[in-house]
């Protein structure tokens, strides 16, 4: 697993950075420093190549998602969070392709983290009931005019999350897919209270 560790020292839960599609561990960079300058950030990179970057799970050609691939590589991934030994579980940050492996993990292991959020997500798995998730603190970044989601995803995916107990915050922001310092602004907010 290639990765960018930011060391910090506090006691505070680590952020784990999951990057979007055809993009790699140093694209969210910027964006960690800005929502948690004093948390221990791990970016990691998908193990999907593309010509442009990687991704961490396959779609089919026309864009939805292999669920089994996605399953797999959860897993994978699953294995390599437990084997990291945190101090404390930590937080799962994903963007767009990031953010539903994030909801993924969410699915298969909500053991290993301590909440989540996601930005542009879709369901990892759209038909199936999640496992309760014990008032798991979780923030849902959508965007009002974004092209690549049907209006319906991200309130689908809240309400499984709603479904299985997460603590939900949803916000609908203005612009399209690509992240916004408004989404720094609403993170660093929500993971303020947060140890």
């Amino acid at each position: 697993m290639h990765f960018v560790l930011t060391p910090a020292e506090t006691t505070k839960a680590s952020l784990v950075l999951l990057h979007g599609s055809e993009s790699d561990e140093t694209t969210l960079g910027a964006f960690g420093a800005q929502i948690g300058p004093d948390r221990l950030r791990l970016a990691l990179r998908g193990t999907v190549a593309h010509d442009r970057g990687y991704s961490f799970f396959r779609r089919f050609a026309d864009r939805s998602l292999d669920t089994e691939d996605l399953r797999r590589r959860a897993g994978d991934l699953c294995d390599f969070l437990q084997a990291q030994r945190f101090a404390r579980p930590p937080i799962l940050v994903g963007f767009s392709n990031g953010a539903i492996m994030a909801a993924a993990i969410l699915f298969m292991r909500r053991d290993l983290i301590a909440s989540a959020v996601l930005m542009r997500p879709l369901s990892p798995f759209p038909g199936a009931l999640f496992p309760p998730l014990d008032d798991c603190p979780v923030l849902m970044l959508d965007a009002q005019a974004d092209a690549r989601r049907n209006p319906d995803d991200a309130p689908h995916l809240a309400a499984q999350l709603a479904s299985a107990c997460a603590a939900v915050s949803r916000i609908s922001l203005p612009g399209g897919h690509s992240l916004t310092d408004e989404d720094a602004v609403q993170t660093r907010r929500w993971l303020a209270p947060l140890a």
